[in-house]
């Protein structure tokens, strides 16, 4: 099993690992030097400021991906794996599994919101693109999981771009109510992309979903969106299995696999805190406005990435 990148932080011991290490060896003295007392209070102020300032660090990061995501139109994970990469100094193996199971929740909050209101919930759709996309999820997380870290830059740095051609160059297609066709041995092959696609890169899926399913018309324009977050629970949790399973790279506490439970409240509540703010934004950016800004960010996160993934 490929071991990936380690990135500064996820491959240092943690603070709280060293003292853990410190009272061990003043509980034995035949390990090691003993340590007065004065010093093991002193360990555990720091240590107890240090974890206050990261869970602090980790809502402001939420809040930040809640109100781009929001504002903006992206998936959360497009903002979330380079923010974790960047900010919480996992790897990106640990990266995208940890935003893979914050995805469940968000999207699983997000359809219930979307989906509200609407008396036909599209469930028999949204099960065929399901069944794909967990078999996409669970496939594409699994090859990754064999691939360097490296790799996994370059696979989200190509989503990226395509994403950004997406944005300039394409237009989505108009589908109203009375063009929708039931396609669903098509629905399970775009399920499946999407869920291949996921499961490699962290995001959900949701960038892929939405312009193949517009494109075969099997939902409308006012729909899609909600029921690619239905599918989105599914195939996060498919592939957050697999990266449940996979080798751990990171030694982080409370960190099974590659998914980096600690820090999961904290960029939860900073999302949902931060996702108003970007309805609010988003309703007074024109859509000139709205592709300059979404550009810059784009570009931005490609050269970050492009930068770590050239000095790995």
């Amino acid at each position: 099993m490929n071991s990936g990148i380690q990135l500064p932080g996820c491959g240092q011991r943690p603070r709280c690992l060293h003292l853990a290490h410190s009272l061990q060896l003043d509980a034995n003295p035949a390990l090691a030097y003993p340590i007065d007392h004065q010093t093991v209070l002193d360990l555990i102020k720091e240590n107890l400021l240090d974890l206050a300032l990261s869970n602090a660090g980790m809502l402001v990061l939420g809040a930040a991906a809640g109100m781009i995501s929001a504002s903006l139109g992206l998936g959360g994970g497009i903002v979330m794996v380079p923010a974790l990469i960047e900010f919480a100094h996992l790897d990106p193996h640990t990266a995208k599994g940890t935003s893979l199971f914050l995805i469940i929740f968000i999207a699983a909050l997000n359809a219930w919101r979307l989906n509200h209101g609407y008396p036909d919930k599209h469930w028999r759709l949204g099960v065929y693109l399901a069944c794909g996309s967990i078999l996409g999820g669970y496939f594409g997380a699994w090859v990754t999981a064999l691939m360097p870290g490296r790799t996994i830059l370059w696979i989200f740095i190509g989503l990226l771009g395509v994403l950004g051609i997406r944005t300039f160059f394409i237009r989505e297609r108009a589908v109203s109510e009375g063009e929708v066709h039931k396609r669903y041995k098509l629905a399970c092959l775009i399920g499946f992309a999407a869920g291949v696609v996921s499961g490699m890169t962290g995001t959900g899926g949701g960038a892929v979903l939405v312009p193949l399913a517009l494109l075969a018309g099997i939902v409308t324009n006012e729909r899609v969106v909600g029921v690619s977050n239905m599918v989105m629970v599914a195939t996060s949790i498919a592939a957050t299995a697999a990266h449940l399973r996979a080798e751990r790279l990171c030694d982080f506490p409370w960190t099974v696999g590659q998914v980096h439970f600690a820090i999961v409240p904290f960029v939860f509540i900073g999302a949902q805190i931060g996702s108003p703010w970007g309805k609010h934004i988003n309703a007074r950016l024109t859509l000139a406005r709205r592709r300059v800004v979404l550009g810059t960010l784009l570009l931005i996160l490609v050269a970050r990435l492009l930068v770590r993934a050239l000095a790995g």
